[in-house]
């Protein structure tokens, strides 16, 4: 009966056979350490890049032309692949999230590489 049993759940729902794979292989070690190299670099450009953008424009314009692109170039791509458009609720709750995260998340850093050093700024973004 444990055979019998342990080949039901082997099977999908329609009575298909599942293909069972062995575990997945370890990650190679030069990998790892290649994803945290990458990992470093991304992030610490991102306050680099806040600290050379607010010498030219004001911080919080910045950051609002940041997302505003990045948002504009996400849901092309979105709408590219297939995506249904947005309703307005969408649109409103974004909205909300959003100016949140301009006003308080993002918007207070970029405040604040004006005075503190971006090495600084992502350390204590980091720690929080």
């Amino acid at each position: 009966m444990g055979s019998a049993r342990l080949q039901q759940h082997r099977r999908s729902l329609d009575g298909r056979p599942l293909l069972v794979s062995g575990p997945a292989p370890a990650p190679r070690k030069l990998l790892i350490i290649a994803a945290f190299a990458a990992l470093y670099v991304i992030w610490g450009s991102t306050y680099l890049g806040i600290l050379l953008a607010i010498e030219s424009m004001p911080p919080l314009l910045m950051a609002g032309v940041r997302f505003f692109l990045a948002g504009v170039i996400m849901y092309g791509i979105a709408l590219w692949q297939g995506a249904p458009k947005s309703s307005f609720a969408e649109w409103r709750t974004a909205l909300i999230v959003g100016g949140c995260l301009l006003f308080f998340g993002n918007g207070s850093v970029t405040l604040a590489e004006q005075w503190v050093p971006s090495g600084l700024a992502s350390l204590i973004v980091a720690t929080v």
